[in-house]
This record gives C-alpha cells, sequence and structure tokens, in this order.
C-alpha cells in the first residue's frame, strides 16, 4: 500500500485525498467534540472544547500567519501577534453562535447536509456528485459517512445562525444610502503651515555647559552594547556537508524515485484584456462589462491587434504593457482562467472568461512545453542535497561526541591536549554587532551566548546552523561614555533635538495664535511663515499637488466653518503642522446611478457585521466560559 502511495504521489486521486484530509480538518475544527476526548480546553455553557480541537484551529491560524510571511514565521512571532486568543476568541464566538441557532430553534437538516456535500467539487466527476468517489475518498481517511455527516451538521448550524442573525439587518434605505455617498465622496480644503526642525537649526547655540546639561538627562540612551570575550567550538553543518562523499548510485538512485523534482512543468505565456466586475457590483454592472467584452471579443477575432485593444480598452493593471502576463505554469492563477488558458492552442482567443475579477479576453501568445533536466545536469544539485541532508545528523553526533569528551576530561584545555587538531576558536571583546562571522550568521549562537556569565561553560548549543559549545572567558557590561569620547555625536544629537524643540514651539505658539482670533494667512505673513492651501482632498485623496500629509486628512474632515481649528498641532514626517477650516464640498449622489446597488450591498454588509458582531458580545457577556489554566 505503501509503494503505492509513493507511486502515485503526484496523481489526482491522491491530490485530491489530501485536500480532503483539509477539508475535514477544517469542519472538525471547531468544537463538535466529536473525537470522545472529553478532556476540555474550553467549556462554554457546558460545551466543551477539547485540547484536540483546539491544537486543530490554532494549527491553521498558525499556517495562515505564516503563509503571509513567506511561511517562515517564528513561534515567537506567533505569540507577539496574539494568535492563540485569536484562536481561543474564535472557538468562543462559534460555540455561541451554535449555541443560538438551537435556540432559536434552527435545524440542519440531512437535506441540507447532502446538498452541500454534493456541492464540493472534491466528491464529484465532471460537475457530477459521485456516490462511489465520496465513499472510496472518505474510507481513504478512514472516516465513516456517518460521522462526516454529523460534523458537517454540527458546522453548517453555526454558519446558518449566522445568516439568520444577519437577516435581522435587511434594509438600507435611500436616504441612508445619499449619507453614505455624500460622506465617501466629500472633499475639504485646509489653509496650513508646516514647521520643520530644518528650518530652526540656524537658530540652535551650543554651548559645553547646555551640552552637558542635556547629555545628563539622556545619557542612559548612549550606554554601550554590552561585550563578551568567548574560546568557542562550532560545528556546522555547511562545513561538515563538504566533507560527506556522496557517491554515483546514490545520486541516481534518488534522480529516479524523485523525477518531479527534475522537472520543469509546461508554461503559457498569455495577455488579456479585463472588464472588470466585483462580487458586490450590481447586475446591470455586470451586464454593462460583460456586454463590452463581447464586442471587444469581436473586433480582436477579426483581426485587430491585441495588444492595441488591451491599451485602449482593458481595466486591468497591465493595460499600459498591452495585456501582458508572461509566462506562468498551470495552477498560478484563479481556476476559471487557468482552465481557459490550459485548454487553448498557441495563437488562440477565448471566449469571454468570468472570474471574481471581472470578464477577460485571453490571448494564448506562446506555449513553452515541459522538460526534464537530464541526470548529468542534475547530479551536483542533487549531490549538495544529499550532503546536508545527511550533514544534519553527522553535525550532532560530531558536536556531542566533542561535548561529552570535554566534560569527560575537565575542561577544554585537557580536550585540547588530546585532541590538537580540535578547531578551538578564541574571539576577543565583541557586542552582537561586530561578533565573529560564525556567530553573527546564527542569531541562536549569540543569544545564548550572551545569556552566559563570565566563566561560565555552556551546554552543547543547538543552532540554526549547527551546535556550538561556548567558554565565556570575559564579560564587559554596558556602560555610559565620557562626553568627550562622543561629543561630535552629541553635538549633532543635540543640534536636532534643539531644533525640533524649537519648531514644536513655534507650531504651538501659532495656533493659539489662531484659536485667540488671528487668521492664519495674516499670521503667516506676520511672522514670516509660509501658508499654503491643501486644495480640495477626498478622504482617500492620494493628491500629489498638495504637501498637505495624508495622515492628518481625517483630522481635517472633523473640521468645519463654526469649528474650523484642531485642538492641538499635529506631526507628520518628522514636522508639525497648524491648519484652519477654508472650504467643504458635499455632492449628492446623482439620479439612477451605477453605484446605488453597490453602496446598499456595503451598507447592508456593515449593518450586518455591526448586528452579529454586538449580538456575540451581549452572548459572551452572559455565557459561563471556563478556560484552562494551561491555555
Amino acid at each position: 500500500m505503501l509503494q503505492l502511495l509513493r507511486k502515485k504521489a503526484q496523481s489526482t486521486f491522491i491530490q485530491i485525498i489530501v485536500v480532503i484530509i483539509a477539508l475535514v480538518f477544517i469542519f472538525w475544527g471547531v468544537g463538535s467534540n466529536l473525537s470522545g476526548d472529553r478532556q476540555a480546553a474550553l467549556v462554554i455553557n457546558g460545551e466543551e472544547i477539547s485540547f484536540q480541537d483546539f491544537q486543530k484551529a490554532y494549527d491553521r491560524a498558525y499556517q495562515r500567519f505564516s503563509d503571509q510571511f513567506g511561511g517562515n514565521m517564528s513561534k515567537d512571532l506567533a505569540e507577539s501577534l496574539g494568535i492563540k486568543q485569536q484562536v481561543i476568541n474564535q472557538l468562543i464566538q462559534t460555540s455561541l453562535l451554535r449555541q443560538g441557532a438551537a435556540q432559536m430553534g434552527i435545524y440542519v437538516s440531512a437535506e441540507e447536509v447532502r446538498t452541500a456535500i454534493e456541492g464540493m467539487v472534491q466528491f464529484q466527476e465532471n460537475g457530477v456528485f459521485n456516490m462511489d468517489r465520496y465513499k472510496l475518498i472518505l474510507t481513504n481517511i478512514r472516516t465513516a459517512p456517518t460521522k462526516f455527516e454529523k460534523s458537517m451538521r454540527t458546522d453548517k448550524l453555526a454558519e446558518v445562525g449566522s445568516r439568520e442573525i444577519r437577516n435581522f439587518a435587511s434594509i438600507a434605505t435611500d436616504s441612508e444610502i445619499k449619507e453614505i455617498y455624500s460622506q465617501l465622496n466629500e472633499k475639504v480644503e485646509v489653509e496650513f503651515i508646516s514647521f520643520a526642525p530644518t528650518d530652526f537649526e540656524n537658530q540652535v547655540s551650543i554651548s559645553d555647559e547646555a551640552l552637558a546639561t542635556w547629555f545628563d538627562t539622556v545619557k542612559e540612551s548612549y550606554k554601550t552594547a554590552p561585550q563578551i570575550k568567548l574560546t568557542y567550538l562550532t560545528f556546522t553543518n555547511e562545513n561538515v556537508a563538504t566533507k560527506i562523499e556522496i557517491d554515483a548510485a546514490q545520486i541516481e538512485n534518488y534522480y529516479k524515485k524523485n523525477p518531479l523534482l527534475f522537472t520543469q512543468a509546461s508554461e503559457r505565456k498569455v495577455a488579456h484584456i479585463l472588464f472588470t466586475a466585483g462580487p458586490d457590483d450590481s447586475k446591470q454592472l455586470h451586464a454593462e462589462k460583460r456586454n463590452k467584452a463581447e464586442e471587444i471579443l469581436a473586433l480582436a477575432k477579426n483581426g485587430s491587434v491585441f495588444s492595441e485593444l488591451a491599451q485602449k480598452y482593458s481595466e486591468g493593471p497591465s493595460k499600459t504593457s498591452g495585456g501582458e502576463l508572461g509566462f506562468f505554469a498551470q495552477g498560478q492563477m484563479v481556476p476559471a482562467f487557468d482552465k481557459a488558458v490550459f485548454s487553448m492552442d498557441k495563437g488562440a482567443i477565448s471566449d469571454v472568461v468570468k472570474t471574481q475579477f471581472g470578464y477577460h479576453i485571453i490571448f494564448l501568445e506562446d506555449i513553452k512545453p515541459a522538460t526534464k533536466h537530464s541526470l548529468a545536469d542534475s547530479t551536483q544539485q542533487i549531490s549538495t542535497m544529499l550532503q546536508k541532508k545527511a550533514a544534519e545528523s553527522l553535525t550532532f553526533q560530531l558536536a556531542n561526541s566533542a561535548y561529552e569528551s570535554i566534560i569527560s576530561k575537565g575542561g577544554l584545555e585537557q580536550y585540547l591536549a588530546s585532541t590538537p587538531d580540535a578547531d578551538l576558536l578564541t574571539s576577543s571583546l565583541f557586542n552582537k554587532d561586530n561578533a565573529p562571522a560564525g556567530l553573527k550568521n546564527d542569531p541562536i549562537f549569540l543569544e545564548k551566548a550572551f545569556e552566559l556569565k563570565k566563566g561560565e561553560f555552556s551546554s552543547l548549543i543547538k543552532g540554526a546552523t549547527g551546535y556550538a559549545i561556548f567558554l565565556v572567558d570575559e564579560v564587559k557590561d554596558p556602560e555610559i561614555p565620557a562626553l568627550d569620547s562622543i561629543k561630535d555625536l552629541l553635538v549633532d544629537d543635540f543640534k536636532i533635538a534643539a531644533s525640533k524643540k524649537l519648531a514644536k514651539k513655534h507650531a504651538e505658539d501659532a495656533l493659539k495664535s489662531l484659536i485667540d482670533g488671528k487668521v492664519l494667512v495674516d499670521l503667516a505673513a506676520e511672522k514670516g511663515y509660509s501658508a499654503k492651501s491643501s486644495g480640495l482632498l477626498g478622504r482617500n485623496s492620494k493628491n500629489t499637488d498638495t504637501d498637505f500629509p495624508p495622515s492628518l486628512l481625517e483630522n481635517a474632515f472633523l473640521l468645519s466653518a463654526k469649528a474650523p481649528l484642531p485642538q492641538e498641532i499635529a506631526q507628520a514626517g518628522g514636522s508639525y503642522y497648524v491648519y484652519s477650516f477654508n472650504n467643504r464640498l458635499t455632492p449628492e449622489m446623482p439620479k439612477d446611478s451605477a453605484e446605488v446597488d453597490k453602496y446598499r450591498a456595503s451598507l447592508l454588509n456593515f449593518k450586518q457585521q455591526q448586528l452579529i458582531s454586538s449580538w456575540l458580545r451581549n452572548q459572551e457577556a452572559q455565557a459561563t466560559i471556563v478556560r484552562q489554566q494551561s491555555l
């Protein structure tokens, strides 16, 4: 059986099994307690969520976050992002939704479960549910249909409960839509003065007395970094790997057993014309975009130059390059687009293809066939890979043997006497920023070394690159340097700090004058400042013709003719700002606007989100929730 799985590891059958395994984990990770594991991580109003279910939910959440970081996220970072608490909150809320649905008398029927399962593409053949396929897949993941369907019903209950609660918010009035339109599309104009610290540098005077007084207040920030001096041994996987010999038979065997690693998949080069229409857009907009796509498709198939049509009509970001998307392999695009491309012949133009982005016309420019690298071309790659793999265990053996020898012989000196060829290294005093290369390249080595005290001998330390053994010869604690030794640096820092202080003081004085009744342009003329107008700016304005910082726009929209000034000065990009309301433009939504449906859908979605959030907060406040102390 294992041999069969190995042979078919890349087959559609095995891939479907993997997908379904992931699917089952998704459906079973919400606390339905089907596992029979009675130890509870959480208990919500008597409903238990096992540690097994919690761990599954946590692993999925961790993987999602890790993927966003390129698949490389440490557990410490995960902890700092609060992933565990997010998972706990999610499990509690899902449980409350199930309980709320049951209290409302909601029941998920067998017919609803059957419909949901029949709609899952994993159980279909040629777009139709296949019972034999369904049973076969569940058999291969060792799950009885009754158990799978029970888990589906349990999770469907929370989904239906959420939908029913949301449905209580079902109306968005025309007046609300108009108000939302006005708020989102209104523009505001302010007059402002900026106070940049660099404008006040020439007003800063520096005396030795002032410098000494200032240094006394900030000297802790100039402390030197801790330093250590080490005698140490390192055993890196890279060094050990170079000493491992891989024979031709091993290389050939690996090549034969892993053919897909040395195969370059077929790729397609395409260009496209896109007419954007998203899931939240109106049916009218979708109809308009599809009709437009059909018109341009006719031009493309009647001999018009595709790149010119793309530059003229496409609404996608590739418009400027004639719709070019370059080469890509199967599976890299959204399913509908991918399916169309890989069913076309070279030089063909597709019919209109709909995706979640809108309506596409696709031109297949070129096909790069699949290629397989020869054994000769792959020999060095395979050899290096096998060396690294073998080195992982061998490096530990060498390092552990050395460590045990040091312990048994009574210390590094005795070990060196009996092992004169040992690569024992000695450093000078260093901090983390100027550590020896072999240590600086491994943050774990550095971290562990700086945790040791003078004269302390480390355990065998596993780092990112291998193993290390440290003896700390000397430790130099952080210290505050003498003023004279860093005077040039202090002078520069003092000038920056004093300039900021002056800029802030001028801004505060200016705002006080405006509050006392001065007009901003008059104040600027009187003091020699430069007054500017922001021009009319929208809430999401990216107007490059204004110097007014985008980060201050939200506060600018809070101003009005009756309250033209902010309560305090603002800071952006290192400068300080004082500004005053000048004008506001509030447009009305045009009659029969095509955006009405879009705004209505967005407003309804917002109301429903607010409603479900409020309902969950209320339910959670009244619930009896017990959380295991170990969580």
